[in-house]
């Protein structure tokens, strides 16, 4: 306890003479929305985020596991990855996420950084000690933590942000959730203790499982095996309390639809739970066709699938982007984006990703328009729920998907501004007659004590019921 008191003691004054302490506003789960950003790209590697740390490698370096087996290669293989992780996030970052009016971080992290390895497999360990000093820096400025696991053993998406492209076995075997249940357990045993204070308000258990991928019979089943088995690991050492109080489960809607989870672990038997769908509109050709009105028109239908789902159990968007564009380097493992008609006449060039994406000065008028009004408009039919966590806080080139970029070169409003109606393009989706339909989130009738919470996640394509 001492020990962990002096850390946090090291955190707070390491960070003081680099900027004035600053304070997030004050929020709790069920009592005003989410509002968040994600810490995409640092202590789970996304080449799309940092590409330069897979520039100058082999091509089948794309992911955790291959860039560790090159880098493992070289006479000092930790150098590389101590820098990244010791200066692509720092203390400063979380003070200007408080300042901007941001209320939580969502921190991902792999399964390897939280238990031992296992024969065959092959990361860089050891970023454990980050994450708590992230944990530390999120307190000092009243930001909430909501933890999430990015990547479990054997791979539950196949994709590269789980740390493994191309792998799917996580529902193959018992030993795979169990080791899941394992990492999750590392997190509560740290995060729980009484000198953090609170400052860990949510745990998403596994990040993005696709079941759709597995070759098994029933890994639909098993997946819910596990969440409930994640269920009873947290609230076993994070009990709910009558004032609102224990640990919130966010469980993955796992690509599956929002009305597949109505009734799944509602109150009074499961207290606290939240469902979690991710919302982006550039990786099915459908979407990537339509205009700028026509995406404005798609997030403002969202409104009443979301608000059913509030209904059933809370519900926030754990990712999206206010970019229509695929346009970030690697962003498909790799291969070159897409073709994108629905930008049609806006751009000068539609597949010319340079000009859409890493440049902002050579961003038409009409472009840094819709990025202003997809954020505007996003934000707030996500709070007709239970609010949103952007993806991501910075990128290296694809800036149109950075928030920081965004609140610097103010094509993203502040969401201090937000909170005040503060808007651009005035209040959003005017002409759908949504309003006199929605109920403030915090009038929401759900008894605080046993809310369920539905974090709408794992939604690369947006789905309805």
């Amino acid at each position: 306890m001492l020990v962990l008191s002096l850390f946090l003691m090291a955190c707070l004054a390491s960070a003081a003479p680099q900027n004035q302490l600053v304070r997030a506003p004050s929020q709790s789960w069920g009592n005003g929305p989410v509002r968040g950003v994600n810490i995409g790209g640092w202590l789970v590697l996304e080449p799309w985020i940092t590409p330069s740390l897979f520039a100058d490698k082999p091509d089948w370096v794309k992911d955790e596991t291959t860039y560790a087996r090159y880098q493992l290669g070289l006479p000092e293989p930790y150098r590389e990855i101590w820098s990244h992780w010791d200066t692509w996030i720092t203390y400063d970052d979380f003070a200007k996420i408080a300042d901007s009016g941001l209320n939580t971080v969502r921190i991902p992290v792999g399964f390897w950084s939280l238990v031992p390895l296992t024969e065959g497999e092959v990361f860089m360990v050891g970023a454990f000690d980050h994450l708590k000093q992230a944990v530390g820096w999120a307190k000092a400025v009243g930001l909430q933590v909501m933890l999430d696991l990015h990547g479990a053993p054997g791979g539950q998406n196949t994709w590269d942000n789980s740390g493994q492209f191309g792998v799917v076995k996580w529902y193959d075997n018992n030993g795979n959730m169990d080791r899941t249940s394992a990492a999750l357990n590392v997190l509560m045993r740290e995060f729980n203790r009484p000198e953090w204070a609170g400052a860990v308000t949510s745990v998403c258990v596994l990040n993005e499982p696709n079941p759709h991928l597995s070759k098994t019979p029933t890994p639909l089943k098993f997946l819910k095996t596990f969440y409930h088995a994640a269920y009873s690991l947290i609230r076993d050492q994070s009990p709910a309390t009558q004032a609102g109080g224990g640990i919130v489960v966010i469980i993955s809607e796992a690509y599956q639809g929002l009305g597949h989870w109505k009734g799944f672990m509602r109150s009074p038997q499961y207290q606290r739970v939240a469902l979690d769908w991710h919302s982006y509109h550039m990786f099915e050709d459908r979407t990537l066709a339509l205009s700028f009105d026509q995406h404005i028109a798609e997030y403002c239908a969202l409104v009443p699938q979301l608000t059913e789902s509030n209904d059933n159990l809370w519900t926030i968007v754990g990712e999206f982007t206010a970019a229509p564009t695929d346009c970030g380097g690697w962003a498909h493992s790799g291969a070159v984006a897409k073709w994108h008609p629905g930008l049609g006449q806006q751009m000068a060039n539609p597949n010319e990703c340079s000009a859409i994406s890493s440049n902002p000065d050579a961003w038409t008028p009409a472009y840094r328009n819709y990025l202003t009004q997809s954020w505007e408009t996003q934000t707030w039919v996500y709070e007709k729920a239970q609010g949103w966590v952007a993806w991501c806080w910075k990128t290296e080139t694809a800036k149109d998907w950075s928030l920081e970029a965004g609140f610097d070169r103010g094509w993203l409003t502040r969401p201090r501004d937000l909170a005040r109606g503060n808007r651009k393009f005035g209040v959003p989706c005017r002409g759908n007659n949504y309003d006199s339909k929605l109920r403030d989130v915090s009038r929401a009738s759900h008894d605080s004590a046993v809310l369920g919470l539905a974090i709408v996640a794992g939604g690369v394509a947006l789905m309805a019921f």
